[in-house]
């Protein structure tokens, strides 16, 4: 029958490859798209794709696409919540408040609230596989709020796994140090047996890397 999986980021290269392998390989996918007045929760007629407009601005909304890719697809196997983050073009000093708070509540605060929402289903179904796939070129020249999201979420997967590994839950997380989405997409999807509790890393080691401890790369 195949499992219920779902994919953030379609919008991304890398979140509409993994949405497309799923979805191709015979289960059924629920995705996540940007949200706009015109567009509704939709199920294809072979009900195995599900679009979700997900507003990353609300908690509630956060708990509502869980809730109703379960109802549309049935109990949530796999979630892959890819972390992106955007390049806004202005320096920091130049963001007035306003849009400092939006790219936050945006970028950063609606993964947190999805995150949260995942965990609280895993705590229901410890089997629920949760799988974070960091990518950015070029993290290094991030600006301040892309790094803020980046690295701070970063941070909280970081912990995560710390956790996964004492209670041997199974959340995962990658990331590429190579420029190179395509290869980092078909290394995602190749069938391995990647390391749940610690970070996954495609490509050789950098120095960027030594930002957080590397002890937990495999």
């Amino acid at each position: 029958m195949g499992k219920t999986i779902l994919v953030t980021g379609k919008e991304s290269f890398l979140g509409n490859e993994i949405h497309r392998f799923f979805l191709e390989t015979g289960h059924r996918v629920s995705v996540a798209i940007p949200p706009r007045k015109d567009v509704f929760p939709s199920l294809d007629q072979s009900k195995r794709q599900y679009l979700v407009p997900w507003n990353r601005r609300s908690a509630v909304a956060a708990k509502n696409f869980i809730l109703q890719t379960e109802q549309e697809l049935g109990p949530l196997d796999e979630a892959w919540v890819l972390v992106s983050p955007e390049r806004e073009s202005f320096a920091l000093n130049d963001l007035p408040p306003l849009t400092i708070d939006e790219t936050i509540d945006q970028n950063t605060k609606g993964l947190v609230y999805l995150i949260r929402e995942l965990l609280g289903r895993q705590a229901q179904r410890p089997s629920l596989a949760i799988h974070f796939v960091f990518f950015e070129e070029d993290p290094t020249s991030l600006p301040p709020l892309g790094a803020l999201q980046f690295f701070g979420l970063r941070g909280v997967v970081s912990s995560l796994l710390g956790m996964a590994r004492r209670k041997s839950l199974p959340i995962s997380a990658y990331d590429s140090v190579l420029p190179q989405p395509e290869a980092y997409a078909t290394w995602l999807l190749t069938p391995k047996m990647h390391s749940p509790g610690r970070w996954n890393i495609h490509g050789e080691k950098k120095s960027l890397m030594s930002l957080f401890s590397r002890k937990d790369v495999s």
